[in-house]
């Protein structure tokens, strides 16, 4: 017999057996650390999380990670729709939709205002049925970088480049952070040294790198990312690129990239929903380019969004 409820601190152990079961090995790791860095010690809050329960084994789970945007200078209390798994011996039985349903109906009461996420193209029909729609696709930007280098060699970043802790520590970083130039009328992610030091020093088995080049006045440039293979193919990841205000800004992230590009052991560079225009204006200069029809899609469910804010089904609406 079926039973559903919230997951609870000790259910951990089987609940990474499950995903483990269900999804195989993955790209990120499997196993305690990432599972508590994701879902205990995020800064916007402890992921819900709802399972599955049959004669005492896990067989189901549903986790929204919490996530704050930033519209207009409000912060706006949303969730991302994030791990799913189901025990293959219980595939197929409506699990996954009972507990996206009662795990739509938990963070609804709670006042979330929406759910966001970017499913593959074999979940998304499964989602729109369940009252996500589609937003668009988020910004990718790709370069080729040395082609001569492809399946070349195992050089790392390490040595290379500074590890990000290393900008989080910079005393230069608030006022930088600070004079960010804002997106009126769109939402983002807030840019607090809290927040990136979660997202790029936290991370367990998962090494970010930066490079930023910063005044005690706040101008300058920051870039964030990090890199792995691919098959043959060694990425580049850049995350985030960080643009102070006026030429100045610009100026400084031109070149902190373009070092990045002629220095790193890689094939190609890709940047995935960098926020703004200086940020974009920065990667058309640097040779990356939009590829069509590329980039995950991106699906929000309103739940109870505010009125006198942003539409988040609407693409005019987002920073990426």
């Amino acid at each position: 017999m079926l039973t559903y409820r919230r997951a609870a601190p000790d259910d951990t152990g089987q609940i990474l057996d499950l995903i483990r079961a269900s999804l195989g090995p993955g790209s990120v790791p499997r196993t305690r650390a990432y599972w508590e860095w994701k879902h205990v010690d995020n800064p916007f809050g402890p992921s819900p999380v709802l399972v599955a329960e049959a004669d005492g084994h896990i067989v189901g789970l549903r986790a929204f990670m919490r996530w704050t945007w930033i519209a207009n200078g409000e912060s706006v209390r949303a969730v991302q729709a994030v791990d799913t798994a189901t025990h293959p011996d219980w595939q197929r039985r409506g699990i996954f939709s009972r507990l996206t349903r009662d795990l739509l109906a938990d963070v609804r009461e709670d006042g979330v205002a929406f759910v966001f996420n970017t499913p593959n193209k074999n979940s998304l029909p499964g989602y729109l049925k369940m009252g996500w729609q589609t937003v668009g696709r988020v910004p990718l930007w790709v370069r080729p970088v040395r082609a001569a280098v492809l399946g070349r060699g195992r050089e790392t970043l390490d040595g290379r480049y500074p590890g990000a802790a290393r900008l989080l520590d910079d005393p230069a970083l608030a006022a930088f952070l600070a004079r960010l130039p804002a997106a009126p009328g769109r939402y983002r992610t807030p840019r607090t040294p809290d927040v990136l030091r979660w997202r790029y020093d936290g991370p367990p088995g998962i090494p970010y790198h930066a490079v930023w080049e910063l005044s005690d006045s706040g101008d300058g440039a920051a870039i964030a990312f990090r890199a792995r293979r691919r098959g043959r193919w060694r990425v580049l990841y850049i995350s985030d690129v960080l643009v102070g205000p006026g030429r100045t800004g610009r100026r400084t992230a031109r070149a902190l990239l373009r070092h990045l590009l002629r220095t790193a052991p890689v094939d190609v560079a890709v940047a995935m929903g960098v926020a703004g225009a200086p940020a974009r204006s920065v990667l058309a200069r640097c040779g990356f380019v939009r590829p069509p029809s590329a980039g995950p899609t991106f699906v929000v469910n309103p739940l109870s969004p505010d009125p006198s804010l942003p539409a988040p089904t609407a693409p005019e609406s987002w920073s990426w």
